[in-house]
């Protein structure tokens, strides 16, 4: 009776130690996190914290200029044409401590709200134009700078980038 008593015990406490880490696993993790790829990122790029990359809007992560400057020094960076198809694509990267970015991913919806593929060429072609956008101000906390996620997204009708924002 004892050792039944005993297995049990030893079950509950392993089934409640497996649950909370599991639970700590998914409550650390967010929709939208962007984990190193050696395949898609450059190795060069670093970030201060890979465990704590927070949301530009909750820390004050800006572009010197705003959306304007953005939009404007991308539309001198690369040709607006070259897309095949109209809908919403949208960026998203991080912004290191230092003020560098890095780890881009894209995703492109049309009109209808349906996920569609991009070039390669283009999107090897807006990050390399992101990535030459030098005047970003990390955000910070308690007075440290901290890595951060950031995102542009081009609106694109008839195979021409219309819209920066």
């Amino acid at each position: 009776m004892k050792s039944k008593l005993n297995i049990w015990l030893a079950s509950s406490f392993l089934v409640a130690l497996l649950s909370t880490i599991w639970i700590y696993y998914e409550i650390t993790r967010h929709v939208g996190d962007i984990y190193f790829n050696d395949s898609l990122d450059s190795e060069e790029f670093h970030l201060c914290d890979d465990q704590h990359i927070l949301q530009y809007y909750s820390i004050g992560t800006h572009y010197f200029g705003g959306k304007r400057a953005i939009k404007k020094q991308l539309l001198d960076l690369f040709p607006v044409d070259g897309f095949t198809d109209s809908g919403l694509l949208t960026v998203r990267f991080v912004v290191n401590c230092q003020g560098k970015t890095g780890r881009y991913r894209a995703k492109m919806i049309n009109p209808s709200l349906k996920e569609i593929d991009v070039l390669d060429k283009n999107l090897a072609q807006i990050y390399k134009a992101i990535s030459k956008l030098n005047n970003w101000q990390p955000g910070t906390v308690q007075k440290q700078f901290r890595d951060s996620y950031c995102q542009i997204s081009f609106r694109i009708k008839n195979g021409q980038i219309i819209d920066i924002f």
